[in-house]
């Protein structure tokens, strides 16, 4: 998991995302937990450009739904709750998890 903890502009997010295409070995989680403000032009870039394997966790409101109008909800994880933030919810009905036990 990468935690967001610098501040990236549009050409160095860009960059970011290119050697997040190439790292397909495992899923990688985005952590936006720490994210105080994403400009649009930037979270655009971030929606168009998001490989399959890469979920998002703690999205600013803004982010979401741009992913959900590009088809792209289920890869953005949602907190389990409000007083943790930074957690993945694991009690999502739409979540499957390996081994078939829930």
């Amino acid at each position: 998991m990468y935690r967001i903890s610098k501040i990236f502009d549009v050409s160095g997010w860009s960059d970011f995302l290119m050697e997040l295409e190439g790292d397909t070995g495992h899923v990688i989680v985005l952590d936006f937990c720490d994210v105080s403000r994403v400009d649009r032009k930037p979270a655009e870039l971030l929606v168009r450009r998001l490989p399959k394997h890469v979920l998002l966790l703690n999205c600013p409101t803004g982010i979401k739904n741009m992913a959900d109008s590009a088809g792209l909800r289920e890869q953005v994880l949602e907190p389990v709750t409000p007083q943790n933030p930074c957690l993945p919810d694991r009690n999502r009905r739409d979540d499957s998890v390996p081994g078939g036990m829930v």
